[in-house]
């Protein structure tokens, strides 16, 4: 007689059912993560994009602000605050304005990673 017996045929589905998750899990989760350069890429994409939005404008245009994290429309699941504060010559915090603020752009993408980007911006020539 040819064939597999009852009892091989159980022993594989046994062995089979050990190897092969040990096999898929890392699989599956190297696919997984493979998106993670994308997904940080358009989310540092993003803050950029905000910070180019906010600095076109003079500088006393600019107002300092605080904004809650609010979804991006047209980029799904991706989500963005940001921060405009007066600094002084050394970086720190100001209570009034010498002529400089500090931008601070958050993105969270999907995964819920968090991109920070920050930029200085002073009175320039062309905002007299």
């Amino acid at each position: 007689m040819k064939g597999f017996t009852l009892i091989e045929i159980i022993i594989f589905i046994v062995v089979a059912g050990i190897i092969l998750p040990v096999i898929l899990v890392p699989f599956a989760t190297s696919v997984k993560e493979s998106l993670t350069p994308e997904k940080l890429a358009k989310a540092a994409y993003l803050a950029q994009y905000k910070i180019e939005e906010l600095t076109k404008n003079k500088y006393d245009s600019i107002q300092t602000e605080s904004q809650p994290y609010a979804d991006i429309t047209g980029f799904s699941n991706y989500q963005w605050l940001w921060d405009v504060t007066w600094i002084d010559d050394t970086l720190n915090s100001s209570a009034s304005d010498v002529g400089y603020k500090l931008i601070l752009v958050k993105v969270k993408d999907p995964d819920d990673r968090e991109i920070k980007l920050q930029t200085v911006v002073t009175r320039r020539p062309a905002d007299e």
